[in-house]
């Protein structure tokens, strides 16, 4: 069977998992039990906090090409990782994304490679954006055929909502990295994720 890569994270990327529009800098970022908009973080979750979000109830994850062509649809997804660093007043917070499955989908979907993520805090809120430093790659059926697509390292996913439980918006182009001439040259990926696990979230500049 024939397959086309996409992610995520997110998520993955993310779905997702997943993930975050808006941030200006690499520094400055944790992930906290409390909202920070208008107090310091008075706890954060320390490097090797378990992450696991899935697809909010109610909502599909599409992707679809620039000029609106279903390629696929998915109202099932979970993204699960593990935080790498605790960030601080001079640091992000990254992270491994371990699984991204995918389920009640209209074409044949499977994760074959994911990658890493970095949370970049959003001056005067509890939010943050995700980017990618590492490709996710998701294997789809579609009706163009085998094509490949990806996150590449820098992409910006979407934006991480701090709140009990905190939410993740994709919305994002994801490239192809190889595939026949029919293959559309970019993947448009939206999709909600609902944080499970930890709970409550925030996104904090320390």
């Amino acid at each position: 069977m024939k397959y086309i890569k996409m992610l995520s994270l997110a998520a993955l990327a993310a779905m997702a998992l997943m993930a975050v529009v808006g941030a200006t800098t690499a520094s400055a970022t944790v992930l906290c039990k409390n909202s920070s908009n208008t107090t310091t973080c008075s706890e954060d979750y320390a490097s090797g906090t378990a992450i696991e979000g899935t697809i909010t109830s109610g909502t599909t994850a599409v992707l679809e090409t620039s000029g609106g062509t279903v390629l696929d649809t998915c109202t099932e997804s979970t993204v699960k990782g593990n935080t790498e660093t605790t960030g601080g007043s001079s640091a992000t917070v990254k992270g491994d994304i371990k699984t991204l499955t995918w389920g009640s989908c209209t074409r044949t979907t499977n994760t074959l490679a994911v990658g890493s993520l970095e949370i970049h805090h959003t001056a005067g809120s509890d939010n943050g954006t995700l980017t990618a430093t590492g490709t996710t790659e998701v294997t789809i059926d579609t009706i163009f055929g085998s094509c490949v697509y990806g996150t590449g390292t820098g992409l910006n996913l979407g934006t991480v909502v701090g709140g009990n439980p905190a939410t993740l918006s994709i919305n994002v182009g994801v490239p192809k990295i190889s595939g026949n001439f029919a293959c559309p040259a970019t993947g448009i990926w939206t999709a909600n994720y609902t944080v499970t696990s930890p709970k409550p979230l925030f996104v904090s500049a320390g």
